[in-house]
């Protein structure tokens, strides 16, 4: 882990904040949240970002997220679920830390969220369909970017950063 920081990636659900917060207590590391950044810096909650000003214009907060986290330095990084669209996110990540994947299933993902209304791509009649439709169109990318796959189903939180921290000794 010579590069310092861990960013953590994978779908909107799979447990980035709550692992990363566990393995960063866990490890002795800072944590820094992209999408409480961007709430923060924007000073209004994503769902309102999406619904005022777009899904590119959040696009655009997510990247000035990114570059921030890649500044810092022993840091664990919960990224949100589409930064794996823009291919020079994941290139600063890189460049900074290692990049672990957080590995789960739609079924997995639709118990973890499927009361919670601060995800704006989820907002629809059939959330599990649309969870579906977001991992078919980005386990691919997740997969492409990651050094290390963890795989969440049916595992606590702890258990999961205990899984990352393993994982990485042997990185």
């Amino acid at each position: 882990m010579e590069r310092g920081n861990i960013a953590l990636i994978g779908a909107s659900g799979s447990g980035k904040t709550s692992v990363g917060k566990a393995l960063a207590a866990l490890c002795g590391l800072d944590f820094f949240d992209t999408d409480k950044d961007i709430e923060k810096t924007e000073n209004m909650p994503i769902p309102e970002i999406f619904e005022r000003l777009g899904e590119p214009y959040f696009r655009a907060s997510e990247a000035d997220a990114v570059n921030r986290a890649a500044c810092l330095t022993k840091t664990v990084i919960s990224t949100g679920g589409g930064c794996c669209l823009n291919p020079v996110n994941m290139q600063k990540l890189k460049e900074t830390g290692v990049i672990v994947y957080l590995l789960s299933d739609a079924e997995t993902i639709y118990r973890n969220i499927r009361h919670d209304s601060s995800r704006p791509l989820l907002q629809t009649d059939d959330k599990l369909k649309k969870i579906r439709e977001m991992l078919a169109a980005r386990v691919c990318l997740y997969e492409k970017y990651a050094e290390l796959t963890v795989d969440v189903r049916g595992v606590t939180v702890a258990a999961a950063a205990e899984l990352i921290k393993r994982g990485l000794l042997v990185y």
